[in-house]
């Protein structure tokens, strides 16, 4: 009888102590509760995929990154919305969120600093990448418009 008492006020401090957590436990268990939700990663495109999606016409928001110089020396996908990247955080709102974007620069480092953007401001599903690996497989670029100019 008294190793069935001592059994269980072992089990019950065992029970209780596990179950109480220490102020550290706690501040990391708050931390943890109010830690940011990781947004969805916004991923590279492929220039086959990204043709053959514009071909089918898919209603894809084609955003050059680049500035306007750029953009009349190297061409841009055609349908495309210029807002050069030190321009994006504060036109933001520009960007439609019901419509898949495709941020794209030169080679992709700007156009992935502007989908990174794009995510933290809700919009979902971004892909980035760069004009170059376009030209590359042959596809063709349009002239700026005058206002890009």
């Amino acid at each position: 009888m008294t190793q069935r008492i001592l059994f269980f006020l072992l089990a019950g401090v065992a029970l209780f102590s596990a179950c109480s957590t220490g102020p550290a436990e706690e501040a990391a268990a708050q931390a943890e509760q109010q830690a940011p939700v990781e947004l969805a990663a916004a991923k590279e495109f492929d220039a086959a995929d990204l043709k053959a999606r514009l071909d089918s016409g898919e209603n894809v928001y084609l955003l050059d990154v680049r500035r306007p110089e750029e953009l009349a020396e190297h061409g841009a996908i055609e349908g495309y919305v210029n807002i050069p990247i030190d321009e994006l955080e504060a036109r933001v709102s520009e960007v439609p969120k019901d419509r898949k974007v495709v941020v794209y620069c030169m080679r992709g480092g700007r156009a992935s600093r502007g989908a990174e953007l794009l995510a933290k401001e809700g919009h979902s599903g971004v892909e980035f990448g760069g004009i170059t690996e376009w030209k590359e497989h042959g596809y063709p670029v349009v002239e700026p418009t005058a206002s890009d100019k």
